[in-house]
C-alpha cells in the first residue's frame, strides 16, 4: 500500500485492514513515497518524518509492516520500479497493490502502467464520490488495454483526508480520533504542519 502518508490516518489503516481481511493477505506492506512527480506540494513532511509517522501508526498491528524502499531513495520514485524491486525481494509472493478509487481513475496515466499490471493485482478500495458503475467501467477499460487483474474492496465510509488534517492542525482544530495517538504525539512533538516550524525538527530516527 503506497501513499504519501502526510500524515497517515485511520482511513489508511481501515483500508489496509479491509483489504487484508477480504482478500486474505498474509501481510500489508506500507510504502511511504519518496519524491514523486505527482505530488510536489508545500507544507509536506520530509520522507523520514512520513516514514516515522507511518511506522508509529501501524506499530500495534502484527499484520502491517513498513518499507523504506522509496523514502531512502533521493530520486523520483515510480510504482512500476518499486514493484520490480519488491518482486526481487519477495520472490514467491503474489502482490496486491492497494489503491483508492481516485487512483484507479488515472492509473493508465502513470509511468509504465502495463508493467504495473504485469507485476501485481490491483485492489481498489471504494470511496465517496466514485460510483460502482464508474469504477467497473474503468476497471474493464484497463483490463481490455493492459490485461489488468483488478479486485474491489469494500470498507466503511470514512471521510478523513490528509489535506483536511493538515488544515486542522495548522488552525489549532482537534484531530483526535482521526489518526493514531502515537502519530498525533509525533506531529505535536515535532511541530509538523504549522507554518515556519518543523523544518529542523527531530525526525525521530537519531
Amino acid at each position: 500500500m503506497g501513499g504519501t502518508f502526510d500524515p497517515p490516518h485511520l482511513g489508511h489503516l481501515i483500508s489496509a485492514e479491509s483489504a487484508a481481511a477480504q482478500i486474505g493477505l498474509s501481510k500489508v506492506l506500507f510504502l511511504p513515497n519518496g519524491k514523486t512527480v505527482y505530488k510536489q506540494r508545500e507544507n509536506i513532511a520530509s520522507p523520514k518524518q512520513r516514514f516515522e509517522m507511518t511506522r508509529l501508526a501501524i506499530s500495534d498491528n502484527d499484520l502491517f509492516e513498513i518499507s523504506d524502499i522509496e523514502t531512502k531513495s533521493g530520486q523520483i520514485t515510480y510504482t512500476f520500479d518499486t514493484l520490480e524491486k519488491l518482486n526481487l525481494i519477495y520472490k514467491n509472493a503474489h502482490f496486491f497493490f492497494i489503491v483508492g478509487a481516485d487512483s484507479l481513475d488515472y492509473m493508465d496515466k502513470w509511468k509504465n502502467p502495463k508493467r504495473i499490471f504485469e507485476l501485481c493485482t490491483v485492489a481498489v478500495v471504494g470511496r465517496a464520490g466514485f460510483s460502482q458503475d464508474k469504477l467497473k467501467k474503468k476497471a474493464q477499460a484497463l483490463k481490455d488495454e493492459f490485461n489488468a487483474d483488478i479486485v474491489f474492496v469494500t470498507m466503511p465510509n470514512i471521510e478523513i483526508s490528509s489535506t483536511d488534517l493538515k488544515k486542522r492542525i495548522k488552525n489549532g482544530i482537534s484531530v483526535r480520533y482521526m489518526l493514531p495517538d502515537l502519530t498525533l504525539r509525533y506531529i505535536k512533538k515535532n511541530g509538523l504542519y504549522i507554518e515556519n516550524s518543523g523544518e529542523n525538527s527531530d525526525d525521530g530516527r537519531k
